[in-house]
């Protein structure tokens, strides 16, 4: 049923893609996104945004479970918290807290520095890490289990250091899942639109804010562009999905 569902959808969008008007089937309108400097640093700003998202989650992931997996369930859980959160909800805190004026901004001042808005992406990226780190945590201490504790102490009492033991023991248990998850960390934020809408800028856009901003665009053509983009970030996330599916199918990630 997924497979129908989805497969209708792209079925849906490559059709929308390639008729822009009433003139019939044409090309039209990828040749329009692909030339257009807008797309172009708009996937510039998506790789980079889904770049430094999945890496700052994925190195932060592995310190806190560093730090969580010896204490007690309650602050796990506490921790976790903004697992369920919805990616909107996540970026309507994020508005509500570091916007100018903002709860942050009355309480601390933030002498002038605005995440919001930030051509760099600067508070997209804070929101993605603040909702994914805990995620890929919680995949990495599923991994690190007693039989790791017990592999790290050996190597310890043969006089392995903590990088030693980080590189041979630890990181050869936690590597499949870290990985696994940050691809599907790094997929969903290419797609994404919630938190770039609210939190990031203007301009440059993201693929997904890029294809709302097309379709809003009085000419018949706007549809077909914007399913043409979507479907180029859906093709993008479709192969860090593969590379995920195959990561997970491996012994060693």
């Amino acid at each position: 049923m997924l497979l129908v569902l989805f497969g209708g959808a792209l079925a849906g969008a490559v059709r929308s893609s390639l008729r822009p008007g009433v003139d019939g089937f044409g090309l039209d309108a990828w040749g329009a996104v692909l030339s257009d400097p807008d797309f172009l640093a708009a996937v510039r700003f998506s790789a980079q945004t889904a770049a430094l998202a999945t890496i700052a989650s994925a190195l932060l992931a592995l310190g806190a479970a560093r730090l969580l997996r010896d204490r007690r369930a309650t602050l796990r859980t506490l921790f976790a918290l903004p697992v369920p959160v919805p990616h909107l909800i996540a970026a309507v805190l994020a508005l509500l807290w570091l916007a100018p004026g903002g709860l942050a901004d009355r309480a601390l001042g933030t002498a002038g520095l605005e995440l919001t808005g930030d051509r760099t992406g600067a508070g997209v990226v804070l929101v993605y890490v603040w909702k994914e780190t805990p995620f890929l945590a919680l995949l990495v201490l599923a991994a690190w289990d007693a039989g790791v504790r017990q592999r790290e102490e050996a190597a310890a009492a043969l006089g392995a250091g903590p990088l030693q033991r980080l590189r041979f023991v630890i990181w050869p248990a936690v590597r499949a899942p870290l990985i696994v998850g940050s691809l599907i960390v790094a997929a969903f934020v290419i797609g994404a639109f919630e938190v770039p809408l609210l939190v990031g800028p203007a301009h440059p856009p993201t693929l997904s804010t890029f294809a709302l901003d097309a379709t809003k665009s009085p000419e018949l053509a706007g549809q077909a562009q914007a399913s043409a983009a979507l479907l180029l970030a859906a093709a993008a996330s479709l192969a860090l999905a593969a590379l995920a599916a195959r990561a997970a199918r491996s012994p060693d990630g």
